[in-house]
C-alpha cells in the first residue's frame, strides 16, 4: 500500500513508444514522471511555477536516486504520491513513489534535491516542514553514493578509461520552457548509449539480443553538474566502475563540447537480463576477466 501522508501528483498509463528492446518502461521515463510530480508537489506546498516566477526564484534539480524497483510494460497505469523529506534555507529534498495502482505494486522510487537561487518564502518552509515525511527504507541507496564521482574535464576523460557513447545537439523539444535540458533527456543520453558501452565491455549486445538477453538498470545516482540549454552540444562518456558476477557499476559522464564543462554525472546499476524468463543472468569466468581489463581509473 502507498506510503501514509504522500500527496498525489502524477498519474498516466505506459504507452508502447515508451518502452525499450526489454518490451518495459524505459529508465528516462520514471525520470520525467518524478520532474513532473516534483512540480505538482511544489505547487500543492504553495510555490508552483506561477509562485515561483512571482517570487523570482529559480529552481533547479540538485541530484536524483532512483531505485527502479518494478516493471512497467505498455498501458499499465502509473501513479505517483510525493512529500518532502528534507528542507534547508534554499534546498529541498523531495521522495516520489512510484506505483501501479491496478495491483498497488511499488515500482520505483525516486528521490531529488532541489536547489533554489535565494532562499524559500517563510510560508513555503513552513508548509514543507509540516509535511515532511521520513525517508522510507526501499527508498535509501543501495549500491550507489559509496564514492563521489570526480569533477572531470572532457579533455581528462580518456586518461580514465572512459569511452564515447554518444555525440548530439541539445534540441529544443528536449528543454523546458526556460530552454534547459530536460532531465529526461539526460536519462535518455545514458540509456541510447548502452549499446556502444556493452560492445566496448567485449559484448556483442546486438548478438544479446538475438539470445533474447537485454541489460537493464536497477538504481541510478545523478548529479546535475551545469544546465545545459537548446543547441548545446553534448558528449557523453560511459565507463565500468566495479563490478561482480551479476552486476556492473557504470560511472555516465555528459559534457558540453564546446568547452569540456561537466554537465552531469551519474553512477548506474545495471545487469544481464534474460528477456525469456524475466531473471537477472551471471557473468561467466570469461566475461568477468574481460571486464576487470576494462575497469576505469578514475582516481588515479
Amino acid at each position: 500500500m502507498p506510503t501514509a501522508d504522500l500527496i498525489p501528483t502524477f498519474a498516466t498509463a505506459v504507452n508502447t513508444w515508451q518502452c525499450d528492446e526489454n518490451d518495459h518502461l524505459n529508465v528516462q521515463f520514471y525520470t520525467e514522471f518524478a520532474h513532473e510530480a516534483s512540480a505538482h508537489l511544489m505547487a500543492a506546498l504553495g510555490l508552483g511555477p506561477r509562485a515561483q516566477r512571482d517570487h523570482g526564484l529559480v529552481v533547479r534539480p540538485g541530484h536524483d536516486h532512483i531505485r527502479y524497483l518494478r516493471e512497467f510494460r505498455a498501458v499499465d497505469v502509473v501513479e505517483v504520491r510525493s512529500a518532502p523529506v528534507e528542507v534547508g534555507e534554499r534546498h529541498l529534498v523531495v521522495y516520489h513513489e512510484v506505483r501501479n495502482p491496478a495491483d498497488g505494486t511499488l515500482a520505483s522510487t525516486l528521490c531529488r534535491r532541489i536547489d533554489s537561487d535565494r532562499s524559500w518564502p517563510a510560508a513555503f518552509r513552513q508548509r514543507a516542514a509540516a509535511a515532511c515525511i521520513e525517508l522510507p527504507t526501499a527508498a535509501r541507496p543501495r549500491s550507489v553514493g559509496t564514492f563521489a564521482l570526480p569533477d572531470l574535464a572532457l579533455a581528462d576523460a580518456p586518461r580514465t578509461g572512459l569511452t564515447e557513447v554518444g555525440r548530439t545537439v541539445v534540441k529544443p523539444a528536449e528543454c523546458d520552457e526556460d530552454g534547459i535540458f530536460l532531465p529526461r533527456h539526460q536519462f535518455g543520453r545514458y540509456s541510447d548509449g548502452a549499446p556502444f558501452l556493452w560492445n566496448h565491455l567485449g559484448f556483442d549486445r546486438a548478438a544479446m539480443q538475438q539470445r533474447s538477453e537485454g541489460s537493464i538498470v536497477v538504481e541510478m545516482l545523478q548529479h546535475y553538474r551545469m544546465p545545459l540549454r537548446a543547441g548545446d552540444l553534448a558528449v557523453v562518456m560511459s565507463g565500468l566502475a566495479e563490478f561482480s558476477d551479476k552486476v556492473l557499476k557504470f560511472a555516465h559522464f555528459i559534457f558540453e563540447a564546446e568547452t569540456g564543462t561537466l554537465a552531469a554525472c551519474a553512477e548506474a546499476v545495471g545487469m544481464k537480463f534474460d528477456q525469456k524468463i524475466r531473471k537477472i543472468m551471471t557473468f561467466s569466468a570469461e566475461d568477468q576477466s574481460r571486464l576487470a581489463a576494462h575497469k576505469l581509473r578514475l582516481f588515479a
